[in-house]
């Protein structure tokens, strides 16, 4: 089995409001076939055996399922593989004496919270907005793993395909076309909050694990109207 050795920079930083920075570890020993949260285990085996803290970071399934898992390798949201979560992402295309960098899924509503865990409550509270049981279900339908990949790879911060998603599943789930109209509001509204503005630059699909389809962004847009111009009397499911 070949291996091959690795320099890993990895963001530390041990409380949200504390400084962080890089640190440089060696991995003598990295297989292509090897994830990267496989990667960062590696890197705590060699801290645990030096007496060291091992560096945090979000955990799950570790199938590309669980939404849980989440860095940024070398300034790609999850990593170079496109529409793979971090815990399905290889190091086939590294080579000995490469360098990796792996930091944290960068926005604003997603806060460090140690090394490279970070805060996801802001997908909550947007999911809240229309009622939390009815949200999941309208997100596991749409395919979103709530994962945060797409925030980070918008220069804005937005949200918009993990809400369009939402809101395009939302209305077969509503009994009335008023709750859905109600629903639609309270979602857009925490979502303006919450998120920064769309960028159109669709960089949120390339990362995205679920391959959720651009098409999905409009669904904001096409609520903002509803919201402004839509029709009472029209069935809850169009």
């Amino acid at each position: 089995m070949s291996t091959f050795c690795l320099t890993v920079d990895v963001w530390r930083q041990p409380a949200p409001d504390a400084p962080g920075a890089f640190e440089t570890h060696e991995v003598p020993d990295a297989r292509p076939e090897m994830t990267v949260l496989e990667l960062l285990d590696r890197v705590n085996a060699l801290r645990e055996a030096g007496g060291l803290d091992p560096v945090a970071f979000d955990d799950g399934c570790r199938e590309g399922v669980c939404g849980k898992c989440g860095v940024t390798v070398d300034g790609v949201a999850h990593g170079p593989e496109r529409n793979a979560a971090s815990c399905m992402q290889h190091l086939g295309a590294y080579r000995d004496g490469d360098r990796v960098r792996i930091e944290p899924l960068r926005a604003a509503s997603l806060p460090v919270k140690q090394d490279l865990s970070v805060d996801k409550k802001a997908l909550r509270r947007v999911a809240k907005a229309a009622k939390f049981p009815v949200a999941m279900k309208a997100l596991a339908n749409g395919g979103c793993i709530s994962c945060g990949a797409c925030i980070s790879s918008c220069p804005n911060g937005s949200g918009q395909l993990f809400v369009g998603t939402m809101l395009k599943e939302l209305p077969p789930l509503a009994r009335t076309e008023d709750e859905r109209r109600e629903r639609s509001a309270k979602v857009l509204a925490a979502a303006e909050e919450e998120f920064g503005p769309c960028s159109l630059l669709g960089d949120c699909v390339e990362v995205c694990p679920a391959g959720l389809p651009v098409e999905n962004l409009s669904a904001v847009a096409r609520e903002n109207l509803r919201a402004r111009f839509g029709r009472r009397d029209a069935p809850a499911g169009d």
